[in-house]
């Protein structure tokens, strides 16, 4: 009994030990180079590593050392963890306790079957699940930039900065992108260009047109919106971070515009699908249109008054346009940012627009029935707030 105990008291100390150096090397680190905290902060690796299991396990098995309470209630099925599982897991992500995690992360794409489909659209089912663009090549993009971006959009007058915020007075819409270099290849207009490289800079080229095209028609309409145009490529390139900082960057967008103008209450994050024409174009009554779809992070506490707007705004649209929306899906936090800036408004929406094939013709058409549906939802909020 005593060996046995001096044993495990041993491994104890270690282990502790062994976090405890850890964590004062990390510290010195971040001390002398100011880089550091953010880079290692916002990482990837960081947030593989906090949310493994044998993180999670070893963390608890720790509190259950040092309180005896804790460490009855969990029983005794923590047990001294392995350090060369902890570091194969929080390096590659794979449990040797779970061999899903092997299949997910060996065989491409088989990782999208955790993404939930809460509402299916025309032609939607787990066979042809939405899949996210391949990250693009920074430093390709930002060649791109040049005296392109000192025009306006095509669909703006020259009333708005191609860069940056379009500052109206007293707006309750807020319309941004995550990811603003996603472009479509009928606008690049380069028959060079890969389907897997349809990225670029040039706001009339990618997503951000497709922002002031709904901009132009909700202004129109009378609902007071602010553009977010900025160029997320060199924004995060800027502060030295990756593409897997997109959402920490458009979140900090989003709480300054909100700390500016209290009365914005919707946001709307626009991106564009990755597939193929056959699968984002849909003809109604003569008319083609890039289809669209809603994605609603689960990993926040308030995520059901999100899938409630979104699925709202999916209805109409079926009930008015039949089949332009491919559905409403939800993502945990596990295939990748899972809260998409939703926790701070319940009526925050993201939604793919088209995919790389659709052209500015299909856009703008399912743009219109966007803005049709979305004042018709803006207004009975009005209503029912007035009643």
């Amino acid at each position: 009994m005593r060996n046995k105990y001096t044993k495990n008291s041993s491994t104890n100390l270690f282990l502790i030990t062994l976090l405890s150096i850890i964590v004062m090397f990390a510290a010195i680190i971040i001390i002398i180079t100011p880089t550091v905290p953010t880079n290692f902060l916002q990482s990837k690796s960081l947030e593989r590593i906090t949310n493994s299991d044998a993180f999670t396990n070893i963390f608890l098995f720790m509190l259950g050392e040092e309180i005896p309470q804790f460490k009855s209630s969990i029983g005794n099925e923590l047990k001294a963890p392995s350090l060369s599982n902890i570091a194969f897991e929080a390096v590659t992500g794979i449990s040797n306790e779970d061999i899903s995690t092997l299949i997910t992360k060996e065989i491409p794409g088989l990782d999208l079957a955790s993404t939930k489909i809460h509402i299916a659209g025309e032609g939607s089912d787990y066979s042809n699940l939405p899949q996210e663009s391949p990250p693009p090549n920074f430093d390709d993009l930002l060649k791109e930039e040049d005296s392109n971006n000192d025009k306006p959009p095509d669909s703006k007058k020259g009333t708005e900065k191609n860069n940056g915020t379009d500052n109206s007075n007293n707006p309750s819409v807020f319309i941004y992108h995550s990811h603003s270099w996603e472009g479509y290849l009928p606008l690049i207009d380069d028959e060079n260009v890969k389907p897997s490289d349809s990225s670029s800079t040039d706001n009339n080229k990618n997503v951000v047109l497709v922002g002031s095209m709904l901009t132009d028609k909700l202004k129109a309409d009378g609902i007071t919106t602010v553009h977010n145009k900025i160029n997320a490529a060199k924004a995060l390139s800027d502060k030295g971070w990756d593409y897997y900082n997109s959402y920490t960057l458009s979140r900090e967008q989003v709480e300054t515009v909100t700390s500016q103008n209290e009365r914005i209450e919707y946001f709307i994050d626009i991106h564009r699908d990755s597939a193929r024409k056959e699968s984002t174009t849909i003809d109604i009554n003569g008319k083609s249109y890039a289809k669209l779809y809603f994605v609603v992070g689960e990993a926040h506490k308030k995520y059901e008054e999100n899938l409630k707007f979104a699925s709202e705004i999916h209805e109409k649209l079926e009930e008015k346009y039949p089949g332009l929306s491919k559905g409403v899906y939800l993502k945990s936090k596990s295939e990748g940012n899972g809260v998409y800036n939703q926790d701070i408004s319940s009526k925050s929406l993201l939604v793919e627009v088209g995919g790389i094939d659709n052209d500015k013709k299909e856009l703008n058409n399912t743009v219109d029935a966007f803005a049709d549906i979305f004042k018709e939802v803006y207004e009975g909020a009005i209503k029912v707030d007035a009643q």
